[in-house]
């Protein structure tokens, strides 16, 4: 005679072993083992940013509100240096001023991506970058900030960000544009008021920065006395902790996989739950993308081939710039020991040419273009290139031993693109978005 209990696991073995119910080690929603559900429970993302012990502001939300001014804030940009018209994407005349923002790059209402630049697989700053403004929603969960991960901090980027080619400006101009237009915000913010010695341009030149080499001739910023240097060097790093404070605000949570995992079995589709195990399992995505932000914060080459030359070398070239005035470590960190340990060790080695981070899976669904380059523009243009275990040429360095043919079938990779499309979250709060800068 058979019990009942024994008629349900010879049902088990023998018919139906996918039902969640069939024995003590059951499955997950009919589709997943105990050890899947492990994986996947570590994809719910809950917590908020880390700690930024760097930047005593960093979760102040009125240095965050003055970031956000920032952010919209044109003025302290420089001469634009290329010619596009406006239908693709030109702010205006070779040797405009004042026509750049971060949020020309990272356009507010598209979860701070670039929508504005034509064709948008690179960006139109000052300059025509090389590579395309990735989402700055969930940045913050990054460990290394930029594609090569040229920032160690993410207030580090916002101190230099006047004088890089997106911008093309000066710290000389920005301590000025923070003075005549941010003056009451900054001093009701920060410990040293700006005062009306920054009127003199005579101390204080309208633009200038430091030399590139010490063998180039003097300019502005050489003429000035040291202490006037560390009073605009000190405006340009709380300009950058600003900034971060006003980016650890831009997260978005609660996506499909979220509430999945918080058991709403219904939050997926079929074709994104087979998606799921092929994440986890055939495709061995995981491998890279990890956990609750589908990152495992490090660099790879996986041979992304590139149209232009001379190569973008990633990590190789972006990593000498991580020792710089404005780093974790600097006489401007407010944790300099903690900046010393994060940078201890980093040397550049050839290992690292055509390597870029891994790039965050959440909401990637709304941010085509793909790659550093924007080279390829649906995800699943993205899932067959990976597919194909990469590029073989045109690309510099040497590809990633994990990059290798996944012998995906075709309605493999529609399922894999639906899950990646599970993974989009709410958008930031649209209080967040308006352009709060000074007029």
């Amino acid at each position: 005679m058979i019990s009942v209990r024994g008629m349900i696991v010879l049902g088990c073995l023998g018919v139906a072993p996918w039902l969640a119910a069939c024995a003590e080690d059951s499955s997950v929603d009919g589709m997943f083992s105990q050890a899947e559900w492990e994986k996947i429970a570590r994809m719910a993302l809950r917590d908020a940013p880390a700690p930024s012990p760097t930047n005593r502001y960093a979760d102040n939300p009125a240095v965050a509100a003055f970031g956000q001014r920032l952010w919209f804030e044109t003025r302290f940009s420089g001469p634009l240096v290329y010619d596009a018209p406006p239908e693709q994407g030109g702010l205006g005349a070779v040797g405009d001023v004042g026509k750049v923002s971060c949020a020309g790059c990272h356009t507010s209402t598209e979860w701070f991506y670039d929508t504005r630049s034509v064709p948008n697989d690179i960006s139109f700053g000052a300059y025509r970058s090389k590579r395309n403004s990735p989402s700055m929603v969930n940045a913050i969960y990054y460990k290394w900030g930029g594609w090569g991960g040229a920032q160690d901090q993410f207030w580090k980027q916002g101190a230099n960000v006047s004088e890089s080619k997106d911008l093309n400006g000066d710290r000389l101009r920005l301590a000025h544009v923070v003075y005549d237009h941010y003056r009451d915000d900054y001093n009701a913010l920060f410990p040293i008021p700006l005062d009306s010695s920054l009127a003199d341009l005579v101390r204080f030149p309208p633009s200038g920065h430091p030399k590139a080499m010490p063998s180039d001739p003097d300019g502005a910023w050489e003429a000035m006395t040291p202490e006037d240097q560390l009073a605009v060097n000190t405006i340009s790093a709380n300009v950058g902790k600003a900034f971060e404070a006003y980016e650890r605000l831009l997260v978005s949570h609660n996506a499909p996989i979220d509430r999945y995992i918080d058991g709403d079995h219904g939050a997926l589709s079929l074709a994104a739950k087979r998606g799921l195990q092929l994440f986890i399992g055939k495709a061995a995505c995981d491998a890279c993308h990890q956990d609750s932000t589908f990152t495992d914060n490090d660099f790879h080459n996986t041979g992304v081939v590139q149209a232009s030359m001379p190569y973008d070398d990633g990590r190789y070239g972006d990593v000498g710039r991580l020792f710089n005035p404005f780093n974790g470590a600097s006489m401007f960190s407010d944790a300099p020991d903690v900046g010393a340990e994060k940078l201890a060790g980093i040397v550049q080695t050839e290992s690292m040419k055509g390597q870029f981070r891994t790039k965050s899976l959440r909401h990637v669904a709304k941010t085509a273009p793909y790659f550093h380059d924007g080279s390829m523009p649906t995800l699943e243009a993205v899932v067959r290139f990976y597919n194909e275990g990469g590029g073989t040429t045109g690309f510099p360095g040497v590809k990633d031993s994990l990059m290798v043919p996944l012998n995906l079938t075709d309605r493999e990779i529609l399922d894999l693109v639906a899950f990646l499309k599970a993974l989009t979250g709410d958008p930031v709060p649209d209080t967040l978005t308006i352009n709060t800068a000074a007029p």
